[in-house]
């Protein structure tokens, strides 16, 4: 009883740990499009050091948003409630 109770918690935060991926690295890929973009424009050094900032700045936004929602909702239950609403 007591080991099915902790392969369910594991398991639980396991899929917490991937929803938690799923939020963070879709930021990051947001973020990956506009430094994409701007080096297109401008191949340069100068702009390729920015567009590694720019892609960084979003993989942290993303892992502070998707920690900000762990904690208040739980990853899975709010990824849920986006596939309900579309």
């Amino acid at each position: 009883m007591l080991q099915d109770f902790l392969i369910m918690k594991l398991i639980k935060l396991f899929l917490e740990i991937l929803g938690w991926l799923q939020i963070a690295l879709g930021t990051t890929l947001g973020f990956s499009l506009i430094s994409i973009g701007l080096y297109y424009c401008w191949p340069t050094q100068t702009v390729k050091i920015i567009s590694i900032i720019i892609v960084l700045i979003g993989f942290i936004t993303g892992s502070l948003w998707a920690t900000k929602i762990w904690k208040k909702y739980g990853t899975i239950e709010w990824l849920s409630g986006i596939k309900k609403i579309t």
